[in-house]
């Protein structure tokens, strides 16, 4: 398996274990000092550093969407350096009118066969905004 497969893989297993609400195996993808830059103006939107910090963004977006987020991968495309995963996601929240459907570009620096550093690019940013927006963090 070259550079680009392993790194394709790696996000792959990212996804695969998120989907299966398996934290621990979602953490096997990330390196130890990883990092997620979300956008936007919610509460849960900044930089997340370090792979325990990482998972808690995650492990508090399932917590608040009451086990509603789904996760589905479209596409994965990587080379030795970079990976990128074309997603859409759906949640719901007891406290908003209408449920989120984004289509996200999940874009990555890998090391060593894991995840690094990744930003999140949304379809509609302000939609995102205003379903994540008024949520304490």
């Amino acid at each position: 398996m070259n550079d680009a497969q392993r790194n394709a893989q790696a996000v792959r297993d990212l996804y695969d274990a998120l989907g299966a609400g398996d934290l621990e195996g979602a953490g096997r993808a990330l390196t130890p000092d990883s990092v997620l830059h979300v956008p936007g103006r919610g509460a849960n939107t900044g930089d997340y550093v370090g792979r325990e910090a990482v998972l808690g963004f995650v492990a508090h977006a399932f917590t608040a969407t009451g086990g509603t987020l789904k996760l589905t991968v479209h596409r994965v495309l990587s080379d030795d350096e970079t990976a990128v995963a074309l997603t859409t996601y759906t949640a719901s929240r007891p406290d908003r009118d209408l449920p989120l459907e984004n289509n996200l570009a999940h874009v990555m620096t890998m090391r060593d066969g894991r995840i690094a550093e990744g930003w999140f690019h949304s379809r509609d940013q302000y939609e995102v905004d205003a379903f994540w927006g008024d949520e304490t963090a």
